[in-house]
């Protein structure tokens, strides 16, 4: 059983990571500086990789996944952290596993969870490879005394002016390579379902 096209996934998803990140060191294992508590889930799931098991390999890369979306549930609920490139990053990576475990379980004979997790990871990947940023980019100061208002009081400090950037994602190639994937994980099932009988006239 074969998995090397999610895991070339995996690989390419991780490179864009580490572009992003501060290198000060040979890293000595896997690490995430956006994500750091899906470090443990990704050493499991390479050592699930190893097993060439594919009911050890679905299950790691769920958990793996899981722990992504824990980290982008937690940064959307942060007032601080930006959609791009945080959010996307863990929704990309999310993707990324989603797509190993569902191609794990059709190699198991569980259509059924692995159509379901494919079209999860396929949503999460078109969400990222979709996004664009805001039109218009927002500026607020609570600084007092920069300015003044008619009434001589403290004027309102906010700005807004448009963004310019249409450019997308940084992770959007990526996200589009994991989309493809799940596509490609998804004819097979498919075209596996009997036709719907004709309705009775």
């Amino acid at each position: 059983m074969k998995f090397r096209t999610a895991l070339t996934i995996a690989i390419s998803v991780v490179a864009v990571a580490n572009a992003n990140a501060a290198a000060t060191a040979a890293p000595s294992g896997p690490s995430d500086t956006i994500c750091p508590r899906a470090v443990p889930k990704i050493v499991a799931f390479t050592d699930a990789v190893a097993t060439n098991d594919a009911a050890k390999i679905a299950a790691a890369a769920r958990a793996t996944a899981d722990t992504y979306q824990l980290c982008a549930a937690d940064a959307q609920s942060s007032v601080n952290v930006a959609v791009e490139p945080t959010v996307n990053y863990d929704k990309t990576r999310e993707a990324q596993y989603l797509v190993v475990a569902g191609k794990a379980l059709l190699a198991t004979g569980n259509d059924t969870d692995g159509v379901s997790t494919l079209k999860t990871a396929r949503k999460l990947a078109d969400d990222v490879a979709g996004w664009q940023p805001s039109s218009i980019a927002f500026n607020s100061t609570n600084h007092v005394g920069h300015a003044t208002g008619d009434a001589g009081g403290p004027a309102d400090a906010s700005t807004t002016q448009r963004n310019a950037d249409r450019n997308g994602s940084r992770y959007k190639a990526a996200a589009i390579e994991i989309r493809d994937a799940a596509d490609a994980a998804l004819i097979r099932p498919q075209a596996a379902q009997p036709a719907a009988s004709p309705k009775p006239h």
